[in-house]
């Protein structure tokens, strides 16, 4: 009986979840930049590794999308490439004022 009851909780959250699927072309890198439009930080996702620009004495925080912090490194040059060393998953990355959610493949 509990074992049922679960099971359909579990089919209700799952329903209700927003699901985005999308494609890009296979020469396409895994997710494009973002630009904030009052500053300059780019974060472009190749992989596992961030590379940021624009965000020099800046500090990048890398999240769960539970809220959990993983990763926090200080961004030294203007232009750096960061592993992170995560599984494959989204991810909520935070460079400044500049919150972007990524997906690590």
């Amino acid at each position: 009986m509990a074992k049922t009851l679960f099971r359909i909780l579990l089919f209700i959250f799952l329903l209700g979840t927003p699901t985005l699927v999308s494609a890009t072309p296979a020469d396409a890198p895994a997710c494009s930049s973002a630009t904030e439009t009052q500053s300059d930080i780019k974060i472009t996702v190749r992989g596992t590794n961030l590379r940021v620009t624009g965000a020099a004495g800046q500090t990048l925080e890398i999240y769960s999308v539970t809220g959990a912090r993983l990763k926090s490194v200080k961004i030294s040059a203007n232009e750096e490439t960061v592993s992170t060393g995560l599984a494959r998953g989204c991810y909520i990355v935070k460079v400044g004022d500049v919150v972007r959610k990524i997906n690590l493949v």
